[in-house]
């Protein structure tokens, strides 16, 4: 208990004391509970702020597999664009080739057709061919004549074959022909026998083209030429002989060509 000298003013101090003595205790109450709410929404702001950042990265990954899904989506459209390009493009090839091979069909059709035709047309052609053949080796000078008439039996027996294509026939008749040609324009000698003044004996034959045939006896000492309006050889002057033994030698490759100088029969 305080004893003072001023009742009323003690009095006042001891109120004044006791009030900020309340405050002060509200004031720590309000301060403590202040902080307490404070720390509770601090902590509540927090845990939100972290969620939110996990919300955030989490959107932000699905974002990123989203844009990769969307990525590979996107791939896999410009290859099947890219496929299915390819795949028009090849079956506008194969339609394409499709269409020249109907084409084509269709213009062997037509040649077989021909071919057929031209079968039937041709083989009498041929038989005429081998016959006027026959005819002119027969009518011919008389050299290779075993041979000569060897290839006209060969032809006659190929075009009676059905088992020999008609191309194989007709190339057959030109090549003949083709060598019967050639004999016009070439040089050549040979052994053989002629019948000659009643008997025969062995020669050498000098064809110089189809110009001239000639004979030189064994021994060389004779000679002679055969004439075609007669059909038969004719003797030739000594004084060719020479000339016709040049000619006997450059036919057998024995001297280099040269001009020839042997009689012929003028045609009439």
């Amino acid at each position: 208990m305080f004893h003072t000298k001023d009742t009323k003013g003690t009095k006042k101090s001891i109120g004044n004391v006791r009030v900020l003595s309340v405050l002060r205790v509200l004031c720590v109450n309000l301060l403590c509970f202040s902080a307490g709410v404070w720390a509770d929404e601090i902590s509540d702001a927090l845990e939100a702020s972290a969620q939110a950042q996990r919300a955030a990265r989490e959107s932000q990954q699905r974002v990123d597999q989203l844009d990769d899904e969307m990525r590979g989506l996107r791939e896999k459209r410009q290859a099947l664009s890219w496929r299915s390009l390819q795949q028009s493009a090849y079956a506008t090839q194969l339609e394409q080739q499709a269409q020249t091979e109907e084409q084509k069909r269709t213009e062997l059709e037509a040649q077989i057709a021909r071919i057929k035709v031209t079968e039937t047309e041709l083989l009498p052609l041929m038989r005429r061919m081998v016959t006027e053949l026959e005819t002119f080796v027969a009518g011919d000078l008389p050299f290779l004549r075993e041979t000569r008439h060897q290839r006209v039996r060969e032809l006659k027996v190929l075009l009676d074959d059905p088992a020999r294509g008609v191309a194989e026939k007709f190339r057959r008749v030109l090549e003949t022909h083709r060598t019967e040609v050639d004999y016009g324009y070439s040089l050549s000698a040979e052994e053989t026998e002629i019948e000659h003044g009643g008997r025969r004996e062995s020669v050498s034959l000098v064809r110089v083209g189809r110009v001239g045939l000639y004979f030189l006896s064994a021994d060389q000492t004779r000679g002679g030429y055969w004439n075609s309006d007669k059909q038969g050889w004719r003797p030739l002057d000594d004084d060719v002989l020479p000339d016709l033994q040049r000619a006997l030698k450059v036919a057998r490759g024995e001297l280099p060509p040269e001009l020839l100088v042997l009689p012929v029969q003028v045609a009439r």
